[in-house]
């Protein structure tokens, strides 16, 4: 299963991932991933964010006792790197797999195999981080 949900973030950081501040859009059924196909799922959500950027629905706030136009927009996603290569159609497989250094991005592939490891990948951290 995999769900879909929106976050107010013009909220303070310490109320935006609230559980009470969060909408489930959608969720998505299956044994696998939608693949492909997302975007028949994402396109109803996207045209309602898109109606309400542009046209600005008249919302009531309650505590202040008036209206106010509502608007809407699709800010970030928050995914794993599959989801993110059928979202964007950026390819994250093979030697250029990071999508911020792409041809840079170092790797080095096994000798007994196929595989490839990706290396140097703490090397934008300051030198004395204790992460790096």
């Amino acid at each position: 299963m995999w769900l879909v949900l929106l976050v107010i973030y013009n909220l303070p950081p310490w109320l935006c991932m609230k559980q009470k501040y969060m909408m489930l859009s959608m969720m998505i059924f299956g044994a696998g991933q939608p693949g492909n196909g997302i975007d028949v799922y994402l396109s109803p959500l996207i045209e309602g964010l898109t109606n309400l950027w542009d046209e600005r629905v008249v919302v009531y706030d309650g505590y202040r006792n008036k209206t106010f136009k509502f608007h809407a927009m699709l800010f970030c996603t928050i995914n794993d790197f599959p989801v993110y290569e059928n979202l964007s159609g950026y390819s994250v497989k093979g030697n250029h797999a990071c999508p911020i250094y792409e041809e840079e991005t170092s790797y080095i592939q096994l000798k007994h195999g196929r595989k490839i490891v990706y290396t140097q990948h703490r090397h934008f951290l300051k030198p004395f981080h204790p992460y790096h």
